[in-house]
């Protein structure tokens, strides 16, 4: 991915296209070519497009742009000019993208940072139900959504967040049934929300052989959405347990939101939208219940009220949407929701439509996979999860284990306190498990591997924060060492290793506003993983506190410029960096 608002690029495309009328802007400027040979090209551009128009080999077209560029290469600052199978590869002079560095790492997004300055973004997020634990699999929605809404907001946009808790429906009919029938208040105050979770499976393990269970619980949603004052204030108590519960681990993983307004907010407005789906003539009676038909679009239809009276997901979510427009008159309606329910937003989305309003087609469902296990999937009915907290808790565990195994091998003047060692073991644990989840493409489900989890080398969030660790020992020692360095030091890029970093680095921007278009953190932490790996190899094979004063002193400024957006991209993601390990 290159980043087109660099300035040397601007004349390059210039001069291709007022060359090359036949070519459209932007030109298909890709990343250059990896090689294992000394010299290496800072951009490529692949001239197939340009072959098919003109009806010309790609190789013709290459050496034909390869010498329009040549023509006026000092000109366009451009070192040196090669053809290779079709694709013109460029060297630019180091000058130019050491001054050019210089000016945008102050700011690792450099102008891209106003980017959405015009977007308002609704972002409905995490949306555990109630009464149930906070298990592993609310992770992927809670992880990326909360990093979408960084991402965007870095990129200027205003977000609002809403965790739009499952507090309404029949299982809550359910709850009050189970809680009726086989528990007690003694009994939910002794653990409240392990407890309403262990009479939610009860429930279902003894509905097998007691159908009328289900009858009973679809009568007490009834009298729920009726206003019933028993029923009402069970439903009051288990929602404000709940979301006790969620608020703890809400705050270790430093998730926040603007509005946390349940479908049970929109109880009240319902009323309202199913008369306008029924003033639109979208309505249609169906064995008692209302739809909207929308086999004429190649869905099922939609349910809107059931036979009984009691309402559905689907007409929840229309009331929401409406007051949201209303509301907040966003740009962006953004639904992150796993991939199970991608029926259910086409559904939605359409209905929306038909019922003319123009913002429907702003609506985006971010759907993701789900984290699945070797043994099979989760489920809580039967009592089969893992509690997010449990895995919070079991890799700050193993991070202090290595914490302090590594600090008892240090000279004691440098070893961490104990409060140090906590507080590191905390952010390294949490970051594990976050990077662990933000690292997958959020659409493939995920596996549940513990060893994957709690592993603090190779492609983990903790090899990101030992990277950062590393940068700072090494600004403390040239400092101790009497080094001097400052930001007015341009990198002169003379090696390959130091040169490729400065490239990746002037791409950050790029590779954000990509995961900003494409809802897509793993983007970020990709780039991360390249950006730590390119600077590990600079870190090995170029001197950096010793050689040329000049020298050194830039390729300093470059290791702070690295450790700066390796920090703010672990930000984006969620993750705190500890400044010693």
């Amino acid at each position: 991915m290159i980043d087109r608002r660099l300035s040397f690029l601007k004349p390059l495309e210039a001069c291709l296209l007022k060359e090359n009328p036949e070519w459209s802007s932007p030109l298909p400027f890709e990343e250059p070519p990896k090689s294992n040979e000394t010299e290496e090209f800072d951009l490529a551009i692949p001239c197939f497009s340009l072959s098919k128009i003109r009806r010309q080999p790609p190789q013709k077209c290459a050496e034909t742009i390869q010498q329009q560029i040549f023509a006026k290469k000092d000109e366009l600052q451009i070192e040196k000019v090669e053809v290779l199978k079709g694709y013109v590869n460029i060297r630019f002079n180091a000058g130019t993208l050491g001054h050019l560095l210089f000016d945008r790492i102050r700011e690792p997004l450099g102008d891209g940072r106003t980017a959405l300055k015009n977007e308002k973004i609704v972002m409905e997020f995490s949306s555990p139900n109630i009464a149930k634990p906070f298990s592993i699999g609310h992770l992927r929605s809670t992880n990326i959504g909360a990093s979408l809404c960084r991402i965007f907001t870095s990129l200027g946009a205003s977000i609002v967040r809403i965790n739009h808790l499952g507090d309404w429906g029949t299982q809550f009919g359910k709850m009050i049934t189970a809680y009726k029938r086989f528990g007690s208040a003694e009994f939910v105050k002794g653990d409240p929300i392990n407890n309403l979770y262990k009479l939610y499976v009860e429930f279902h393990e003894k509905e097998k052989d007691d159908p009328a269970l289900l009858d009973e619980a679809r009568d007490w949603f009834v009298k729920l959405e009726a206003g019933d004052a028993e029923a009402v204030e069970l439903w009051k108590w288990f929602k404000d347990v709940s979301y006790h519960e969620f608020k703890r681990i809400y705050d270790r993983l430093k998730v926040d939101f603007d509005y946390v307004t349940g479908e049970s907010f929109y109880n009240e407005l319902m009323e309202k939208t199913v008369e306008r789906l029924k003033k639109a003539n979208l309505l249609k009676e169906s064995e008692g219940a209302l739809i909207v038909d929308l086999e004429p679009y190649g869905m099922p239809a939609c349910l809107v009220r059931k036979s009984d009276g009691s309402t559905l997901y689907a007409t929840r979510d229309l009331a929401a949407a409406e007051y949201r427009a209303k509301t907040f008159a966003p740009t962006k309606f953004v639904y992150v929701v796993g991939s199970e329910q991608i029926l259910h937003f086409r559904q939605f989305f359409k209905v929306l439509e038909l019922m003319g309003y123009p913002w429907a087609k702003d609506c985006v469902h971010v759907n993701f996979g789900l984290i699945k296990f070797p043994d099979g999937k989760m489920s809580t009915r039967k009592g089969n999860i893992i509690l997010l907290e449990d895995v919070l808790d079991q890799a700050e565990k193993g991070a202090l284990e290595i914490v302090r195994t590594k600090n008892l091998e240090k000279p004691e003047e440098r070893r961490l306190s104990e409060t140090e060692e906590l507080e590191v073991a905390r952010r390294v644990g949490t970051g594990a498990v976050i990077f662990f989840d933000l690292k997958a493409k959020r659409t493939k489900d995920v596996l549940f591997d513990w060893k994957d989890i709690l592993n603090f080398e190779g492609d983990s969030g903790p090899y990101l924060q030992y990277t950062i660790v590393r940068q700072t020992s090494l600004l403390d020692r040239a400092l101790t060492e009497g080094l001097k360095f400052s930001k007015k030091d341009i990198p002169a890029l003379k090696e390959k290793e130091e040169r490729e970093l400065a490239r990746r680095l002037l791409n950050f921007p790029a590779t954000v506003e990509m995961a900003a278009r494409e809802f897509e953190p793993s983007i970020i932490s990709h780039e991360l993983l390249e950006i730590a790996g390119v600077f590990n190899r600079f870190y090995m094979n170029v001197p950096l506190l010793k050689g040329d004063e000049n020298l050194r002193a830039g390729r300093l400024v470059l290791v702070s410029l690295t450790q700066s957006v390796l920090k703010f991209g672990l930000s984006l993601l969620g993750i705190e960096s500890p400044e010693r390990m």
